[in-house]
């Protein structure tokens, strides 16, 4: 995998803690439905995003590091 991909990844790994902190946040701080609701899309996505990224990588992986 290059370089730039496992930097990308780690850039949606970080996302996905991020908006993972935020529907945290916007739970126990009782915020509206609608930006909790929005915290939920976000998180959902960036999610998504890791999911597909790391599915990338194992496909790309050589066989021998499987």
């Amino acid at each position: 995998m290059s370089a730039v991909n496992e930097r990308i990844e780690m850039v949606y790994q970080s996302a996905h803690w991020q908006a993972q902190g935020v529907l945290i946040q916007a739970c126990e701080e009782c915020w509206s439905a609608d930006q909790i609701a929005q915290a939920a899309r976000e998180w959902h996505r960036t999610r998504e995003l890791l999911a597909l990224s790391k599915r990338w990588r194992e496909k790309v992986r050589p066989a021998g590091f499987r």
